[in-house]
């Protein structure tokens, strides 16, 4: 079946789904979870098409750090501050997009500001990355956002399941 398709079928899934897998005492006592996370996930990214989902750019947020600004205010061509003023708030000391969907995504689920966008952007869903364990709030939130995080997670039952 089609990833994405079983992903969206899943009316069931829930954070606290994730959560249950994600903070099992089985999965504490794997000494290197990102030694396991790693296949899983690279085997799940192999089949899944980002643009043909594009769940996160259409639901959620996107944070931009001050280097993210500069990057893409320059690569539309405007001034930072402009780039702000037009696409971003600031909330709590970060900026983030104005609005849902993000306001870079085009009708065919890509970005109009691909090579130049944020670093959440770059590495969303943020599975790939070292310390797993150290972004299981995310992983717990982006369970319901995203295909990828949601199938990771799945595994991942199985996989402590089995031990």
């Amino acid at each position: 079946m089609d990833l994405i398709k079983e992903w969206q079928q899943d009316k069931a899934k829930s954070k606290l789904e994730a959560k249950k897998v994600l903070y099992a005492d089985a999965l504490k006592k794997i000494q290197d979870v990102d030694a396991v996370i790693k296949p899983i996930n690279d085997e799940i990214v192999a089949n899944i098409d980002c643009l043909a989902c594009a769940n996160c750019c259409k639901t959620t947020v996107t944070t931009f750090s001050n280097e993210d600004i500069n990057k893409a205010s320059k690569f539309l061509g405007i001034s930072k501050k402009a780039f702000i003023s037009k696409y971003l708030i600031s909330d709590m000391g970060e900026y983030t997009t104005i609005q849902t969907p993000c306001p870079f995504l085009m009708g065919d689920n890509k970005c109009s500001i691909y090579e130049a966008r944020p670093m959440a952007c770059q590495s969303f869903p943020h599975t790939q990355r070292k310390s797993f364990m150290s972004r299981r709030q995310s992983h717990e939130h982006n369970y319901v956002v995203c295909p990828i995080t949601y199938h990771l997670v799945k595994k991942l039952e199985s996989t402590i399941n089995s031990i």
